[in-house]
């Protein structure tokens, strides 16, 4: 066996007990804090909205969070066997890109809209839009990258694309000073 493993190492050009290094996976970046926090926010409030008799208004915003919005493991692995977009999922889409757009017209001043469709197969798209300008456009293919199973993947995602749309917003005010965002004559 250790013949084999010199072997191997010799044709790799590696010492014997460096054959089997694999790299390291790229980690990304924690999302900001406070972008963080004012995800979490505009979650509760959103979910707070539509709980209409206030059964979970004792509830802090991470455990509303975690009953009314995220996924359990068991509707995650359900989706990703029969590739097919549970409630949950559907549930979560619109919510998710509602919260975004909503904090980028808080920060941008301009009225900012969403609008989200899955179907039941999973595929759909989100957008994020001002006038006829859209600022963030997600695909779903199968669902992908919902159902959301923990705050932090979801605050990621969330940050990343508000981010984005900001982004998109600074790179073309200039081009859209003229007319306005609302009035880009086509």
């Amino acid at each position: 066996m250790d013949q084999m493993a010199n072997e191997v190492a010799c044709a790799n050009e590696q010492p014997a007990d460096k054959a089997q290094v694999r790299p390291k996976r790229r980690s990304k970046p924690a999302p900001d804090p406070e972008k963080a926090e004012r995800i979490v926010r505009r979650l509760n409030d959103l979910l707070s909205a539509s709980d209409y008799f206030g059964r979970y208004a004792s509830l802090t915003p991470e455990e509303k969070i975690a009953k009314l919005f995220l996924a359990s493991a068991e509707d995650k692995a359900k989706s990703d066997i029969n590739c097919t977009a549970s409630d949950e999922v559907r549930r979560q889409v619109p919510v998710l890109f509602q919260a975004i757009a909503s904090l980028m017209e808080e920060k941008s001043g301009l009225m900012i809209q969403s609008s989200a469709e899955i179907n039941v197969e999973g595929f759909g798209r989100g957008l994020i839009y001002s006038g006829r300008i859209i600022l963030v456009m997600k695909s779903l293919r199968a669902g992908f990258p919902f159902p959301f199973t923990s705050l932090e993947k979801t605050v990621a995602y969330a940050v990343a694309c508000l981010d984005e749309g900001i982004a998109f917003l600074d790179k073309y005010k200039e081009q859209t000073a003229v007319h306005g965002l609302l009035s880009l004559e086509g």
